[in-house]
């Protein structure tokens, strides 16, 4: 099973090439421990840059979709299923 961790990058306004290797180090590091890493207030440059670069295909990002997941995006294997309320 694994964990979701997630990382608010909102403070990135302006993304560089280390904010990248700093968001791919943390990845790295969230895989290691068997966690998924999520990133959460991903601004238009920072999203644009990580399309710009193909690392959109690497990073889950926080859609807005209604489980947080992007709309196109699988979730992660393992994940626990969503509680269910009794007599549903």
């Amino acid at each position: 099973m694994r964990r979701i961790e997630r990382y608010d990058v909102s403070s990135i306004e302006r993304p560089t090439r280390a904010d990248l290797e700093r968001l791919a180090r943390r990845r790295l590091d969230a895989r290691r421990r068997g966690s998924e890493l999520v990133l959460t207030g991903v601004g238009e440059r920072l999203r644009l840059l990580l399309a710009v670069t193909g690392l959109e295909e690497v990073f889950l990002m926080d859609g807005g979709s209604s489980q947080g997941w992007p709309d196109d995006a699988p979730e992660p294997e393992g994940l626990p299923e969503p509680a269910r309320e009794p007599g549903a």
